[in-house]
């Protein structure tokens, strides 16, 4: 179960900004998810539709990581 009731950060918390960038990450993997668990079988123009989602939501989170670890440096 996803549970979509987190409430929203402190705009002066250190990880606000990643926060909000997580936030629109797992959206994407929430609408993936949503279409797998809505489609009756799989087809190419399905399958195609996810693998966009999953591969924006994989650079935005590579971005993610970077980001923190530049902060580290």
């Amino acid at each position: 179960m996803i549970n979509n009731e987190i409430p929203s950060p402190d705009p002066a918390w250190d990880y606000y900004v990643p926060w909000h960038q997580c936030q629109h990450t797992k959206a994407k993997i929430d609408e993936a998810l949503k279409l797998m668990g809505d489609g009756e079988s799989a087809t190419p123009e399905l399958d195609k539709i996810i693998h966009d989602l999953l591969d924006i939501a994989s650079s935005q989170l590579i971005d993610i990581i970077n980001s923190l670890e530049s902060e580290d440096d």
